[in-house]
């Protein structure tokens, strides 16, 4: 079986419950592992098959502060041939509306991996419907 590893970072817990709904969601066809940020390394990375990485929006347009080191660790990794996607809550009140979601992707794609699927972004408070949302974009990553 194929391996899935979602790495997210967390401060009030929406991205994490949006990473759980993901998880399950995966576990159709892949083994999961789920991990938060601050125990994942970028090299981790390059044993699974599917990455999925989960951030909300901080400040303007920032990534949550827990996932700067691993952001700028992702410099030293190659992830050629790895397939990659991102989500992320936000509120769309501000105009760095989860900006996150794009930073990460850049990134990925400078680290040469193939972003597969347009980055999840929820807008508002996580609560069933987004649950539901973030399976429905999970079962594009299904193959």
């Amino acid at each position: 079986m194929e391996k899935a590893i979602i790495i997210y970072g967390s401060t009030t817990g929406n991205t994490e419950t949006l990473s759980e709904a993901l998880e399950e969601e995966l576990q159709q066809n892949y083994a999961v592992t789920r991990k938060n940020v601050i125990d994942a390394h970028p090299h981790e990375m390059l044993a699974y098959d599917l990455i999925v990485l989960g951030s909300s929006t901080w400040e303007w347009g920032e990534l949550q502060e827990d996932f700067q080191d691993f952001y700028e660790g992702m410099n030293a990794v190659d992830l050629a041939g790895k397939n990659v996607a991102v989500f992320g809550p936000g509120d769309s009140q501000w105009e760095e509306f989860c900006e996150a979601v794009n930073l990460l992707e850049s990134k990925l794609q400078e680290c040469n991996a193939s972003v597969i699927a347009p980055g999840f972004k929820w807008d508002g408070e996580i609560n069933d419907e987004a649950t539901q949302a973030i399976k429905e974009w999970g079962s594009q990553l299904l193959h």
